[in-house]
This record gives structure tokens, C-alpha cells and sequence, in this order.
């Protein structure tokens, strides 16, 4: 595959997101999702520090940022999501039990959010057992899990989160703390097996995942000196949006990075 194609594929991963609300769900197996469709989501970008961030990621940082769509390097940008619809009972690659929510989804901006979504019909789909993501990214990179080489199955978690993250098989300078996943990375690294961007100096990244709902919170990076230079999160209040007060998010994508390779090399054999 071109690195054109990783690189759009990466892109598509990280620009949607969709929110979920407490609506309690039947469980397949041990883990549970949750989610309804009307669940309405808005992140926020909190933190953006430009010379840290080009410090860290060299002249080209916001294109880096904007892995997780046009305009998240904006301090103040805000992206929605509306959950559309929901299937608890779906299949990933045509084996393994899933959920999949159907979203609509506004872009960065830091303006009003117009009255018609930016994209519809995008899907986001997630594994009931954690020990498939292991097992797929093994396959498929002989390697093991990193947000980047999962991104597509970790957008949305099942309950209880933090057995979920620890039944994950991590790669070295990765590693969950109960519900959160953080990456130690040091300079000279690359965003491996896609290699599209290099950390120049030692940083962290964490994501975070909510622990009622499982549902992705939020995202920032920490400078060698522990500095937040990035950071976006779920904004908690939004007038007009019964219970959205809860503290949710969900983000990934239209397609999934793995699932196009399993496309290709089916076809390769």
C-alpha cells in the first residue's frame, strides 16, 4: 500500500468522534457497551503550545495534530457528534462480536457549529474481547497494540474499562493505568508501522477513557519536563442537551486501518 493511502487511513481514523450517553446495554460475554442514538458529544481543544509542539514534532506539527482532523490544532476548536444509530450485536470482520454506532459528525472550527453535519453515516466499530485487538494487530504488524496501530478498535471501550485495557497485550514504551493509555516516547522515534511523523524530543502522550461508560475522554501530550503542550477534552456543559452533563466521548472512524488490510491481502492471495 502507498504511504499516501497509511497516511489518508491515519487521517480518517482520528477525525471523527461521537459521544455516548447512560443508556444500560445487554453484555456479550464480560464486557459491556453502552449508547443510545440521539447521545450529542462536543470536544474542545484546551492546550496548544506552538513552540512546544514544533519542538516536539519539527516545522511540519500541525499537520502531525491534525491526524485528528482539519482544524484540532486550533486552540478552542470544538468538533460534535450525534449518534445516529446503535447495533450491539454485529460482527467484526466477520467473526467476532462487536458494536457499531452510526454518526454524524461536525468539524473542528471554532465558530457556531452549522445546522447540517459535515459528514454522515460514518461507523465506528469496537470489540467485545480485548484479546482480538491483540491478536489482529499481531497478525497484521507483527507487533503488539498501540493506539496508533489499533486507533480503529479503541474509540469506544465496553465496562469495566480498566480490566478491558489490561487484558491488552502492550507494546514496549506502552502501557495502560487503569483507564488510561499512555505512550512514553523518545526522540528519534516514529509513529511505527506508519512512519508519517517522528517525536524529536522525549514526550507523553495519554489517552483517557471514561470508567462508567467506556467511552474516550480525552487526549494530551506532556514535553520532556511534564508540561502540557496539547490537549483536547470533552466540553461538559452544553445547554439544551439533557444529560449530557455526564462527562462521555468517543472518537475513530469511517474505516478502520486494519480492516483495509484485511481487504488487500485477501485480495493478494
Amino acid at each position: 500500500m502507498k504511504k499516501s493511502n497509511w497516511i489518508m487511513g491515519f487521517i480518517i481514523l482520528f477525525s471523527i468522534s461521537l459521544a455516548i450517553t447512560p443508556p444500560a446495554i445487554p453484555q456479550i460475554g464480560t464486557y459491556t457497551f453502552h449508547g443510545a442514538p440521539g447521545n450529542v458529544k462536543i470536544l474542545k481543544v484546551r492546550s496548544v503550545n506552538n513552540q512546544s509542539l514544533e519542538d516536539l514534532f519539527g516545522a511540519g506539527w500541525v499537520s502531525v495534530i491534525e491526524l485528528f482532523g482539519s482544524g484540532a490544532a486550533n486552540l478552542g476548536a470544538r468538533k460534535k457528534s450525534v449518534v445516529d444509530a446503535v447495533n450491539m450485536t454485529t460482527k467484526y470482520l466477520t467473526l467476532y462480536d462487536a458494536a457499531s454506532y452510526n454518526t454524524s459528525n461536525w468539524d473542528w472550527t471554532t465558530e457556531d457549529f452549522s445546522t447540517t453535519p459535515d459528514s454522515t453515516g460514518d461507523v465506528v466499530v469496537s470489540v467485545y474481547d480485548p484479546t482480538v485487538i491483540t491478536a489482529v494487530v499481531n497478525l497484521y504488524f507483527s507487533m503488539n497494540v498501540t493506539v496508533q496501530n489499533a486507533a480503529a478498535l479503541m474509540a469506544q471501550l465496553p465496562t469495566p474499562v480498566d480490566q478491558y485495557l489490561g487484558a491488552i497485550v502492550w507494546e514496549p514504551k506502552w502501557e495502560n493505568f487503569g483507564n488510561t493509555v499512555v505512550h512514553h516516547a523518545e526522540a528519534g522515534d516514529w509513529n511505527v508501522p506508519f512512519y508519517t511523523f517522528q517525536y524529536l524530543e522525549n514526550c507523553t502522550e495519554i489517552w483517557t477513557y471514561d470508567t462508567t461508560y467506556g467511552a474516550w475522554i480525552g487526549y494530551k501530550i506532556l514535553d520532556n519536563e511534564t508540561n502540557t503542550i496539547y490537549e483536547f477534552s470533552i466540553e461538559l456543559t452544553i445547554p439544551g442537551i439533557p444529560g449530557y452533563e455526564v462527562p462521555m466521548i468517543l472518537g475513530v472512524a469511517t474505516v478502520t486501518i486494519i480492516g483495509v488490510l484485511f481487504v488487500v491481502m485477501k485480495k493478494k492471495r
